[in-house]
């Protein structure tokens, strides 16, 4: 039973984000049920294969996910000869695999769902203003050039993502928002698409952190990329509010920076101007490894994860692995992780006041926030669900096997 996995974005070179989060649990877990996996994975400095435990990781030197399209291309042929996959998978997003799909028909495709980049573009126009569209039409007017720009309608026949997915054997999503997502926006039959929840095993290191049985940090953390998927807008304004109202609380924010609603400003900066009249209970904090997000985490009572969409949330599930009472966003896959007022809290993530009353409740009720913080890693930590997780994941791959 052999699987390529086929994805630009791998830790450490390329990846910090949810695709090479779930392709290093997902091959781990292959690798450990006797199946031959190999990752091809883009990188920024080098060309080099390693052997891992239980499986190899091809990085291919790439400026980027276009140019890794077209390079992994020749590495993967080369393997096949040696080891005749049974099956490719590959992320929708940039179409990584196409030209393996191309040249290679015969082997079935698994395309994964993770955020394609229509999702993505789509949630950041939210915070393009009306002014910042009309001068990018104008400046292309000025060009010469009919470009509707922001305004432009979207067709899935131009879309290389969703292309590239209506062209696999097999499509899976992490959750049901994400499916449905697919289903809606490009029009895929819902019995195209099947949902394979992501393999999380909580790991010890969060599983050991003790759950506080009184309030001892004060302490809300934010972790993840910055920019305004994740939230951060609607957040900004609602930690503003709380750290106001609530003078011995912080806010620590944990990520590497990206966009802001600003163009001239970075997410970061833009959140220290807008927190500026609390900005001695806010700290910031960048370049953190994954090995370090544990003790941020451990030192926090309440984890705020208000993104605008998640197709599964690794990040929610690490809060309530550890112990924390989490406010998470009811738009995507957080929603079949939590169950809301019991194992956390889903709130809208552009509504203000609702997050400023679920951290609120949070902060003054520690019987609240205890029950929660139970409940949240008791429901993560479920070995029955797990189980069931693991055996309809293995379940899955060797029925694409077995039929081709």
């Amino acid at each position: 039973m052999k699987i390529a996995f086929i994805t630009y974005e791998y830790p450490p070179d390329t990846g910090k984000g949810g695709i090479g989060t779930y392709t290093q649990q997902i091959v781990s877990f292959l690798s450990s049920h006797s199946f031959d996996v190999h990752v091809f994975a883009g990188s920024h400095l080098r060309n080099e294969k390693i052997d891992e435990k239980g499986f190899v990781v091809h990085l291919i030197k790439c400026a980027g996910p276009d140019d890794f399209q077209n390079k992994v291309l020749p590495v993967f042929a080369a393997e096949n000869e040696i080891h005749q996959f049974d099956i490719v998978e590959s992320p929708e997003i940039h179409a990584n695999a196409l030209q393996i799909k191309i040249s290679f028909p015969h082997i079935p495709l698994i395309v994964r769902l993770h955020a394609p980049n229509h999702l993505v573009e789509s949630l950041k126009k939210r915070y393009i203003t009306f002014f910042q569209k009309t001068r990018f039409f104008l400046g292309a007017l000025r060009r010469l050039k009919w470009d509707l720009g922001y305004w432009r309608k979207y067709k899935n026949e131009n879309d290389r993502d969703c292309q590239f997915t209506l062209n696999a054997d097999y499509i899976t999503a992490p959750s049901n928002a994400m499916k449905d997502w697919a289903e809606r926006n490009w029009n895929i039959a819902s019995d195209k698409i099947s949902v394979i929840p992501n393999i999380f095993i909580p790991p010890a290191q969060l599983l050991n952190i003790p759950i506080l049985n009184e309030y001892k940090y004060k302490t809300i953390l934010f972790f993840g990329r910055l920019n305004v998927l994740k939230g951060l807008v609607t957040a900004t304004k609602v930690m503003r509010n709380i750290l106001l109202n609530y003078p011995d609380w912080k806010f620590v924010v944990v990520g590497d920076d990206g966009n802001s609603p600003k163009k001239d400003l970075t997410m970061k900066h833009w959140m220290m101007l807008e927190l500026k009249s609390v900005h001695h209970q806010v700290l910031f904090h960048e370049g953190v490894s994954y090995d370090q997000l544990p003790n941020f985490i451990e030192q926090s009572e309440i984890v705020f994860l208000p993104s605008l969409f998640e197709s599964f949330s690794y990040t929610c599930a690490e809060a309530m692995a550890a112990g924390k009472a989490v406010v998470g966003s009811n738009a995507g896959g957080m929603s079949d992780l939590i169950e809301n007022g019991v194992s956390g809290f889903l709130v809208d993530p552009e509504d203000e006041n609702i997050q400023i009353q679920m951290l609120g409740n949070l902060i003054t009720d520690n019987k609240l926030r205890l029950t929660i913080s139970n409940n949240a890693r008791k429901k993560i930590n479920d070995k029955s669900q797990i189980e069931k997780q693991q055996a309809d994941c293995l379940d899955f791959y060797k029925h694409i096997i077995s039929n081709n």
